[in-house]
């Protein structure tokens, strides 16, 4: 192992004192450092959106992660205190949702499943460099409606007759809130937000990462979307990279314009 000189030794210490006496001094309100929940639709159709599209467990298999880049604004503290994000719910109290027999008969009931934000600086090549924040959340989610069988029938890939009166064939949106975080460095101005629930399909109930874009039909024998509001520009902060994302923890520097994750960042 390579040996700190005197001067690193002091420097690292100095870094840990100063980290350590923002953390005491922080005890103001809750700023926003950065928000793009502003960029999903609220309405699709003339209805409520309940249905973005949305990354499966295939972007965070074996305990990898999926998420994208995030650049705040200045707030009066670096230290993490909440982070908001989006998922859609395809799995129901009975059936499936492909298979056109989702059906869920109580709307309140709900089930547990965790979840995992890690906030990363940015690092050589926009991989995830130094760890600076970790937070879990056991989330209470509700089961996707039943199908809805009049709405017409989907193929190529075939998604079911969806639900709702905006006949979604994907997952029910939800949105979940990380409320404690282990921090061990402060906020970068710059960073990069990964989830993960590290479990893949979690016993056959599919929770997928809602990104910007929403379902808005099937017809003709195509999908058609609802591009993201603001023309996907996040209320408070900016993408530093709004055409990249980070599949399976790993950067992906093309082909991901308006299907980002979603992201409410709060900093104390």
């Amino acid at each position: 192992m390579r040996k700190l000189r005197i001067g690193q030794f002091a420097l690292a210490v100095v870094a840990m004192f100063a980290f350590t006496a923002l953390v005491a001094a922080s005890a103001g309100a809750n700023e926003v450092a950065y928000n793009n929940l502003n960029t999903v639709p609220a309405t699709v159709n003339g209805h409520p959106d309940e249905d973005t599209y949305s990354q499966d467990y295939e972007g965070f298999m074996g305990g990898k992660a999926f998420g994208g880049q995030i650049e705040t604004v200045n707030t009066n503290s670096r230290l993490v205190r909440r982070l908001t994000t989006q998922l859609d719910v395809f799995a129901c109290e009975t059936g499936e949702y492909q298979l056109e027999n989702c059906v869920t008969r109580h709307a309140s009931r709900k089930f547990t499943q965790k979840w995992t934000a890690s906030i990363y600086e940015v690092g050589a090549g926009n991989e995830p460099g130094a760890l600076v924040a970790t937070g879990e959340t056991t989330a209470k989610l509700h089961y996707r409606p039943s199908t809805n069988t009049s709405c017409p029938a989907t193929s190529g890939p075939a998604e079911g007759k969806g639900f709702g009166v905006n006949c979604d064939v994907g997952g029910y949106l939800q949105t979940i809130v990380f409320k404690h975080f282990t921090q061990s460095r402060p906020m970068p101005a710059k960073a990069i937000v990964l989830l993960t629930n590290g479990c893949e399909a979690c016993g056959g109930k599919v929770v997928n990462v809602g990104l910007q874009t929403a379902y808005k039909e099937f017809t003709g024998g195509q999908y058609f979307s609802e591009p993201p509001a603001n023309s996907g520009v996040p209320a408070v902060g900016s993408d530093p990279l709004p055409e990249s994302i980070y599949y399976n923890s790993t950067f992906e520097a093309t082909g991901w314009a308006q299907f980002q994750p979603v992201f409410d960042l709060e900093l104390r």
